[in-house]
């Protein structure tokens, strides 16, 4: 009996790793970009350094949490896009509240934590669509073409790293550089990238999602394996966007990453002047 448990845990595990592993993972990596970056913004010009980029990238990382709160029918107490008063830390916030009975009002505190990764990266797609439509054009096209799979695998790891790479040259062109929509297009990123990670209080807010989501994992299992019936099966068969997710989740590693950069040599600079 306790090695049945002990099958259904481990597919259970499985499974929920396909689900939403890749955000996840997305979500802790972009998380120690952004504490990086706003770190030496913030101790290179204060606190209205961070403010730079927070007028536009706060309200969309709000937005994310407020949309989710719709979705899974979160009653919405209190909402700030943005909070100027320069006596809080607090940027910006979205109080809630939920029927604790409600187990899909309790899974969807997991993706109400998640919703500015989601916010984010879809503003990011929307404006590269908008502003800079070649290179939107060019990642698409190399993206469909160069992702095959339905599974994440080592050739589809390089085609989306490629993919990357083909973005940023199509981005950071000589005839860009002299185009106004590429500047307004990176200012925007910027804002976007440096406010998209998860704070603490999101990744609280999503823990008992995330156990719920488990527990109805790990509850169908049981009854699934009792028959005979493999759901990891069906749950890979769901999780077939992973790869495509990935593709579009990478232009917020990547200008997470930029924005990384350009904070350090903002706090370069700020050092040389002391």
């Amino acid at each position: 009996m306790s090695e049945f448990f002990f099958i259904v845990f481990k597919m259970s595990f499985i499974e929920i790793a396909y689900l939403i592993g890749v955000i996840l993972i997305v979500g802790f990596m972009l998380g120690i970009m952004e504490g990086l970056s706003n770190n030496f913004m913030q101790r290179a010009l204060g606190r209205k350094g961070v403010m730079l980029t927070a007028w536009l990238g706060t309200p969309v990382h709000e937005i994310g949490h407020a949309l989710m709160c719709i979705i899974f029918k979160h009653n919405i107490t209190e909402i700030r896009l943005l909070n100027t008063r320069s006596d809080s830390e607090v940027l910006g916030y979205v109080r809630h509240s939920y029927n604790p009975n409600s187990l899909y009002q309790r899974v969807g505190n997991l993706f109400i934590g998640l919703g500015p990764i989601f916010s984010g990266t879809a503003s990011l797609i929307i404006a590269l669509y908008l502003l800079l439509p070649k290179a939107f054009n060019t990642y698409k096209v190399f993206l469909v073409q160069g992702i095959n799979s339905d599974k994440i695998d080592k050739g589809t790891i390089s085609s989306i790293f490629s993919a990357g790479t083909t973005l940023t040259k199509s981005i950071f062109t000589v005839p860009n550089i002299s185009n106004i929509n590429f500047w307004i297009f990176l200012i925007i990123a910027i804002c976007i990238a440096s406010h998209i990670a998860l704070s603490k209080a999101d990744m609280n807010g999503a823990k008992d999602g995330l156990l719920v989501l488990f527990i109805l994992i790990f509850m169908v299992n049981i009854i699934m394996r009792y028959f005979s019936i493999n759901t990891t099966n069906y749950i890979i068969r769901l999780s077939r966007y992973n790869a495509h997710l990935i593709g579009f989740l990478i232009i917020a590693l990547i200008f997470s990453a930029f924005t990384l950069v350009f904070s350090l040599l903002c706090y370069g600079i700020a050092s040389l002047k002391r």
